[in-house]
């Protein structure tokens, strides 16, 4: 990687979206909503423009007509994108996302949002060890991805203050990751 490049997430939309700060919101004629809520990284700017001159006629009646880019005007050497997409139907309210990271041990970036918070390794190729995580009151099922498939786990939740306190450690009988490395908790 070098320092001084730009790294960009793009995506298409068909209508051009109303930007605010981080948030995205793309409204279709039909009223239907789309979110896109950039957490990662926090220095981040989101613009869109109008690409119709950009696209060819390869897909024939293509909607798309704009495309949304996420970047760290910085250029660092490295950038990690979190970006949290909620469909929603006409005049629905986006459920606000919050970007959080483990407590300890190996480190995972997350986003909570509603009841659910979910969390990524930070880095693909550490060895797990254990990692703990913090979540504010509310959250009540827990996504951990990144680990081994359909390996096994134990998790610990306990009170913390008003939320809860998740440990996961490798072995143990109390829980088992799917075939793509998810463990799903719920408490």
């Amino acid at each position: 990687m070098n320092s001084g490049l730009f790294k960009r997430w793009n995506l298409t939309l068909i209508t051009n979206p109303v930007i605010d700060g981080h948030v995205a919101t793309e409204t279709l004629p039909s009223g239907q909503q789309l979110f896109v809520q950039s957490l990662l990284p926090a220095s981040s700017t989101i613009t869109a423009r109008n690409a119709t001159a950009d696209l060819t006629t390869i897909a024939e009646l293509e909607p798309s007509q704009f495309v949304m880019t996420i970047q760290d005007p910085s250029n660092p050497m490295d950038t990690r994108f979190l970006h949290v997409l909620q469909g929603a139907d006409a005049g629905a309210a986006m459920v606000p996302a919050t970007h959080l990271t483990s407590t300890s041990g190996t480190p995972f970036d997350g986003a909570i949002f509603g009841s659910f918070a979910v969390y990524f390794p930070v880095s693909a190729t550490a060895q797990f060890a254990s990692t703990m995580f913090s979540v504010p009151a509310g959250v009540h099922t827990l996504l951990v991805t990144g680990l081994a498939p359909n390996a096994s786990y134990t998790a610990s939740v306990s009170v913390a203050g008003s939320g809860h306190t998740i440990t996961v450690s490798p072995g143990g009988t109390g829980a088992t990751a799917d075939a793509a490395g998810v463990l799903m908790l719920t408490f």
